[in-house]
């Protein structure tokens, strides 16, 4: 199962919209900040709010540059709306950009992919200024809020593990733009040369929708003739851009969900899927009960294919547990990460294993209880087991005061039809 990243840029795209949007998905702030202290700037902090646009309720992140002159804060809007920097000079060249990152301490993922950013939107602009990639000035998307949306959002990107990333038509907006060269017709011409080959559309709303840093981000990670197969989505956000513009919410949509791997390239022999999985093992003997059930439910809740405790015995005669999590290889930091904030231990062991999986789906089914849902799994297109769902035993047990033993004997017979 790969990990996706879809932008449904129905109203455009801009950088702060995507950092805006991986939060209100999940990616926690603290964690975000955390990674961003790695590149060594000062002088900012991130503001997160949730906001209503038009009855979308998202979150509107800004990056509030601290003004020292003044002694207070100075807010900076992103890209064509003004930008600044702190403790060096205004705008930075791709040279300069390309030296920080790689000084930095981030993930060498992160690095490679905010630096393959900036070099699609560095040969943009050297294109359209007949300049040199390494040469050319990035003006409003060159300064410190700038810096942080791209490379923030290749740390969301790498928090969630994604491995490709797909678009929707983008809308550029319409009429004209104001900056630091001039007023320019919109999309900027640096957007318009890293757009090429995407299929955008222009809107009524005369305002510059999709930004040169938002364009770069779509240029660098998204391959423009892909086309959008079956995603299980599991998460949505909304990211807001700066302005309230009339008639349409000014919003970046983002979708994380699984796409199937291909059968082609997935099946050693008809009937199951191959995947590589990861596992997690750790040996706990000094932790207490409640403790050690929470952390099983963080990484559950946190997308951990399995989890579970295994009685051990220790050195010293000890009773303990050995904690197993079982998950995809992207998500192996993350789930790392996890263990060494909940747990007491200071080691974990990681194997990685192949897993043959069925095929699997979830069916509603009429029943004498109403609707329950079933997860029935296929080998070689044939059912071979259909289980109603804990959860939906649990409720209708509830509901009637039957055991749940009795619902579950009761409804023996609808898997039997769901198997023939």
């Amino acid at each position: 199962m790969a990990t996706v990243i879809y932008f449904d840029a129905f109203n455009g795209i801009a950088g702060d919209m995507i950092l805006g949007a991986l939060i209100d998905i999940g990616l926690p702030i603290e964690h975000l900040s955390r990674e961003l202290d790695k590149l060594g700037l000062d002088g900012y902090e991130l503001r997160a709010t949730r906001i209503d646009r038009q009855g979308l309720f998202g979150i509107d992140l800004k990056v509030v540059l601290l003004d020292e002159d003044n002694g207070g804060h100075h807010h900076h809007h992103h890209e064509s709306h003004g930008a600044g920097h702190t403790h060096g000079p205004r705008h930075h060249n791709f040279r300069e950009i390309r030296e920080l990152i790689s000084a930095s301490e981030l993930k060498p993922e992160v690095r490679e992919r905010a630096t393959s950013i900036f070099l699609k939107l560095a040969e943009a602009e050297a294109s359209v200024h007949q300049s040199t990639v390494d040469d050319v000035h990035f003006h409003e998307v060159g300064a410190v809020d700038s810096l942080v949306d791209i490379v923030g959002a290749c740390i969301g990107f790498d928090y969630f593990g994604v491995d490709e990333f797909y678009c929707s038509s983008v809308n550029l907006g319409s009429g004209v733009v104001t900056f630091s060269h001039g007023t320019w017709p919109v999309p900027a011409p640096a957007t318009a040369e890293l757009l090429r080959g995407f299929k955008c559309r222009l809107d009524s709303v005369e305002a510059e929708l999709t930004t040169p840093t938002g364009a770069a981000v779509v240029s660098a990670l998204v391959d423009p003739i892909a086309e959008v197969s079956s995603i299980k989505f599991v998460k949505w956000g909304f990211g807001a851009g700066d302005r309230e513009l009339p008639g349409i919410p000014n919003m970046l949509r983002l979708g994380l969900g699984e796409k199937s791997p291909q059968a082609s390239a997935s099946l050693p022999f008809e009937g199951a899927c191959k995947e590589n999985v990861q596992v997690l093992e750790t040996n706990i003997d000094n932790m207490d009960p409640e403790t050690l059930g929470h952390i099983l439910g963080r990484v559950l809740e946190e997308g951990a294919l399995d989890a579970y405790f295994t009685p051990i015995q220790m050195k010293k005669n000890r009773p303990g547990v050995q904690l197993s999590i079982l998950c995809r290889p992207q998500e192996r930091d993350r789930m790392l990460e996890l263990v060494f904030r909940e747990t007491t231990t200071l080691g974990v062991r990681s194997s990685l294993l192949e897993r043959y999986a069925l095929e699997r789906d979830v069916r509603v089914v009429e029943t004498e209880f109403g609707q329950v849902r079933f997860k029935v799994s296929k080998y070689r297109g044939k059912v071979v087991n259909a289980t109603p769902e804990y959860d939906d035993l649990r409720r209708v047990a509830s509901e009637t005061g039957l055991p749940l033993k009795e619902i579950r004997k009761k409804l023996t017979d609808r898997s039997t039809e769901l198997q023939s």
